[in-house]
């Protein structure tokens, strides 16, 4: 199969597929910015959260109330190539925003309504962008893409640019602090900044040899939870690393949550510190709605402004946020009940959010009669 770089029945250059996946049949990764943890930790949380929420494609009514539309584009159900879920095709294109600051994605086919109906995301490493025209032209390892064949979702944009700026980029000093602070504690406590302990012998001085044969007989039984006996004449001191040397521990405190600050989520979840001592359920429930609100609804608004272009005018892309932010049982149908009272929202609507099907006639007539039925007189009839 090749990918032709050209309008949609025109082919003008082709390239294959080796073109688009690398040679070694996947996209680039960023490793070594994921091999600091809070940055993993951030962008895993975002980028799964975003491939996990529901999405679904809206008609505007002539009412003027949103509806559902009766049948979901490829592109919202089944976009991926090669047999990759939807789910892993969403957590491809958040992540290459998250990490390099755009997605790229390229069109393949469309379906009857000339909807996008494959895409692939291209490794944001091997897209150039020359602004220096009246309009930008895209290349992907030196080959131009055809605009109309291109899904450009950029992150943080500023005037006079269409390319979204990396956080990698923008914050690389923090990824060097992180990355020498990881390095630091793993060469510290792998190769010893300071010995161990100090095994003296009170008695005499020992030569080279002699000591080096008392510290493999001493490392022999200790590693292997043996007794070690000796005489009079041994001392032994165990070395504890001084505080002054332990900086790296409070270094990677805060390059974490910097890296919260960064994408704007919770210090805690990324190995910082929140400085709280404890959370109630209340303000757990909080945080979700503040993590779905802050953190996830501008990379959401990001994907749904773009990709509406490629809907039908009448037609919108949104994401359930609220599915994630899920209260308890109680809570959730106080606030059905209040939505159905207000007229906000219908009952069939209310079951549907918590995955029940609509009510059958049967049920329908069951309810009515038990929320209508009136109450039964207690007392009797006045008298003249």
């Amino acid at each position: 199969m090749s990918i032709l770089f050209g309008k949609r029945t025109t082919e003008v250059r082709a390239i294959s597929d080796t073109d688009v996946w690398g040679s070694s049949g996947r996209p680039g990764t960023v490793a070594n910015a994921l091999s600091i943890v809070p940055v993993y930790a951030a962008t895993g949380l975002i980028a799964d959260q975003f491939a996990a929420s529901p999405w679904a494609v809206f008609d505007k009514t002539t009412t003027g109330i949103p509806q559902r539309a009766a049948e979901q584009p490829e592109l919202v159900r089944d976009p991926g190539v090669n047999g990759l879920d939807v789910y892993s095709w969403k957590h491809q294109a958040i992540a290459s925003a998250l990490l390099r600051g755009n997605a790229y994605g390229y069109i393949l086919t469309w379906d009857r309504y000339g909807i996008p109906s494959k895409v692939v995301w291209l490794n944001p490493t091997d897209v150039r962008v020359d602004e220096s025209g009246p309009t930008p032209v895209y290349s992907y390892n030196g080959n131009v893409i055809p605009r109309d064949r291109l899904i450009h979702v950029p992150a943080y944009v500023q005037a006079g640019s269409v390319v979204g700026l990396s956080p990698l980029a923008l914050f690389k000093a923090q990824i060097e602090t992180a990355d020498a602070a990881q390095t630091y504690g793993k060469t510290w406590f792998k190769k010893g900044g300071i010995p161990s302990g100090f095994l003296k012998n009170t008695g005499k001085t020992l030569t080279s040899e002699e000591a080096q044969t008392v510290k493999s007989r001493f490392k022999a039984s200790v590693s292997a939870s043996d007794p070690f006996v000796a005489g009079s004449d041994w001392d032994y001191t165990a070395i504890t690393i001084p505080s002054q040397e332990i900086g790296f521990a409070s270094t990677l405190k805060l390059t974490a949550s910097q890296w919260a600050a960064i994408y704007r989520v919770a210090p805690e979840d990324v190995g910082g510190d929140s400085g709280s001592s404890s959370l109630t359920y209340k303000t757990l429930e909080q945080d979700q709605i503040k993590f779905a609100m802050r953190t996830m609804r501008p990379w959401t608004t990001r994907f749904e402004a773009v990709l509406d272009r490629y809907l039908f005018g009448t037609q919108y892309l949104k994401f359930n946020l609220d599915a994630s932010a899920r209260a308890d049982l109680t809570t959730r149908m106080s606030a059905h009940k209040t939505a159905i009272d207000a007229g906000v929202e219908t009952i069939d609507e209310a079951r549907a959010l918590e995955e029940r099907a609509p009510l059958t006639p049967d049920q329908w007539t069951a309810f009515l009669a038990i929320r209508n039925k009136a109450p039964q007189p207690t007392g009797g009839t006045d008298e003249a």
